[in-house]
């Protein structure tokens, strides 16, 4: 569905100038790494990474990624191997200006000797993850549905009255369901959304990136991404088994009631970036329109990222 028409679609862009220039660097050789749910940025001349999210002002988003540069740091002093936050003397971890939250990180550079990660790498590192003690700052509760309801607030424009009350009434049920669902493998400190494309190679090892779901909650949301690799983008159903073999767990997990519900939680906040970036973005907007249609069918298709 095209915006209806009339309307004016404006393209945000983030504030990167401002954001910069509060903890002392300039963004004049800026080059932009991906735009979805974040813009990223790298500074080649700082080495550093600029994640920025439209976050609107909001506070719990605010001190989730808060909470990720405090956690990964801590982290990274256990040895544990993640992507490192970059601060200057006495600045915040986060900044927001007009809307948009940054956190600022250390450039990773790629070692391209190693090979693309595996599900078994991603394994090994869920496995010391989960097997860390509580770090020194508090974890929010994990949301099952991320940023999903709050960006219905903003989808005028992109979602028919149809989708919009089909999506409410399944996230209403899977958020009743949450609380009383029992969950394989406990709880504990998450990553919220491990995949092997947040594996980056450097330096003769994997580090893992992108903690702006880090939370408290079921271990098992942390095996999630690969199972929905399976079931949507085409991943051989080896990658799920071979997740298993190595984290320490049978592959008939995924017939659990409690990884099913967050299959299906999963599902529904993937689609929170795509409401995003729909306004003005036609391709990302039919695979939002796409996914849907399968949701709402109850019809197996494959996915497609954007």
């Amino acid at each position: 569905m095209a915006p209806l028409r009339g309307t004016i679609v404006i393209m945000l862009q983030p504030p990167l100038a401002a954001a910069c220039q509060a903890v002392g660097l300039h963004c004049a050789d800026a080059r932009l790494l991906h735009a979805r749910a974040n813009h990223t940025y790298y500074l080649p001349y700082a080495s550093v990474v600029v994640r920025m999210r439209h976050t609107r002002g909001s506070a719990e988003w605010i001190r989730r990624l808060t909470t990720a540069v405090q956690a990964t740091a801590w982290l990274a002093a256990r040895e544990f191997p993640t992507v490192e936050p970059w601060s200057s003397s006495g600045s915040s971890p986060a900044v927001t200006i007009d809307g948009w939250t940054a956190t600022f990180w250390r450039y990773v550079p790629t070692d391209i000797a190693l090979a693309p990660a595996s599900p078994a790498d991603l394994a090994s590192l869920l496995r010391k993850l989960h097997s860390q003690p509580d770090p020194p700052v508090r974890l929010e509760p994990t949301n099952p549905l991320g940023a999903l309801l709050s960006d219905l607030e903003h989808a005028g424009q992109v979602l028919t009255p149809a989708q919009h009350s089909w999506l409410r009434g399944r996230a209403a049920t899977l958020s009743d369901l949450y609380p009383n669902t029992p969950m394989p493998l406990g709880h504990g400190m998450i990553h919220g959304d491990a995949h092997t494309g947040n594996l980056f190679p450097t330096t003769g090892r994997y580090v893992l990136g992108d903690w702006d779901s880090i939370s408290y909650g079921p271990r098992a949301q942390d095996l999630v991404p690969t199972l929905d690799g399976v079931r949507h983008f085409g991943q051989p159903q080896s990658d799920w088994d071979q997740l298993c073999t190595v984290y320490g767990i049978e592959s008939d997990l995924e017939h659990h009631p409690g990884m099913r519900l967050l299959c299906a939680a999963r599902e529904l906040r993937s689609l929170a970036a795509y409401i995003r970036s729909a306004p003005g973005r036609p391709d990302i907007h039919a695979e939002l329109t796409k996914r849907l249609q399968t949701l709402m069918d109850g019809a197996p298709a494959r996915w497609q990222a954007v």
